[in-house]
């Protein structure tokens, strides 16, 4: 079923390449990065959009002890202070192998961090997902991707889902243990415009994946069906999270050029919608406690 949107707030910032957005309940604030241009935004309530310049590209975004934010750059993970803006800490993960760099990430509930990987010539399939817990144990686990995406979990926490953007595939992880066991397709797109980008999950299990290309938000049932569609106002959507009565909608607009004629390409984006998401964890970790400036 198509869904309409219906608009509910609209950022004034117009990243080159917007990408995780990241809700925090307890703050109410909503994050997201634009990681062409090496940024965190934070919308904080009645004191509008703060932007955090970085030195690197940034991949994704988590949320941290309070006042802090764990950031995943291409190839390192930090710690920001987001009262300094200063980055304060680094956790010392990085991919497991020079030809592979960060991508997008989401907390586990369990709060360990999840991070995908990707060839960083984009040929090769040799991407990975790369696991931290709050105690410093750190594990990889082959996808077999050159481009790997859209890491988020089921509401009890047994289930992974991870995107392949290149094979147009979105795989679905038993975890046991809190580590992943059988992979299966979830969901396997046509060949209609646009590939599978970030994603989340909602309350009732459904998935929301953005289809960058094909400027939409796919929902899927916890089965693997495509039961509603969102048609967005731009052609890139590239991930999306619930937070505050709303569905917020990262996009690019790089190159440039490709875009002209979209007046929101890049913006972040909330549709009003009925659905109540899944709150974040937050990796928790007392080797970033100590304020050691990086």
């Amino acid at each position: 079923m198509k869904l309409t949107f219906s608009p509910l707030w609209c950022s004034d910032e117009r990243a080159l390449l917007g990408e995780n957005p990241l809700w925090d309940d307890a703050s109410g604030e909503l994050y997201w990065v634009d990681a062409a241009n090496p940024a965190v935004y934070r919308l904080s309530p009645g004191a509008g959009v703060r932007r955090y310049a970085l030195p690197r590209p940034v991949a994704s975004i988590f949320l941290s002890h309070p006042g802090r934010l764990v950031v995943a750059m291409r190839r390192s993970v930090v710690e920001l202070d987001l009262g300094s803006g200063r980055q304060v800490a680094d956790l010392g993960l990085s991919p497991p192998s020079e030809n592979e760099r960060f991508n997008d990430g989401r907390c586990g509930p369990d709060g360990a961090l999840w991070i995908s990987t990707m060839d960083r010539e984009l040929k090769r399939d040799i991407g990975s997902l790369a696991r931290m817990d709050s105690a410093g144990g750190r594990q990889s686990f082959g996808t077999s991707a050159a481009l790997g995406n859209g890491v988020c979990f089921s509401p009890d926490g047994g289930t992974l889902y991870f995107s392949d953007t290149q094979r147009r595939t979105i795989f679905r992880y038993v975890l046991r243990d809190g580590l992943p066991a059988e992979r299966t397709v979830f969901a396997q797109l046509d060949a209609a415009p646009g590939r599978p980008d970030g994603c989340t999950v909602d309350a009732d299990g459904c998935l929301w994946s953005a289809r960058a290309g094909g400027g939409r938000i796919d929902r899927y049932a916890p089965d693997g069906r495509l039961i509603d569609y969102l048609e967005t106002p731009v052609s890139h959507p590239t991930h999306c999270a619930f937070g505050a009565g709303g569905l917020y909608i990262t996009s690019l607009r790089y190159p440039e050029a490709s875009f002209r004629g979209q007046p929101l390409a890049g913006a972040t984006l909330a549709h009003r919608i009925d659905v109540q998401g899944l709150p974040q964890a937050r990796f928790l970790s007392s080797a970033t406690a100590a304020n050691t400036e990086v």
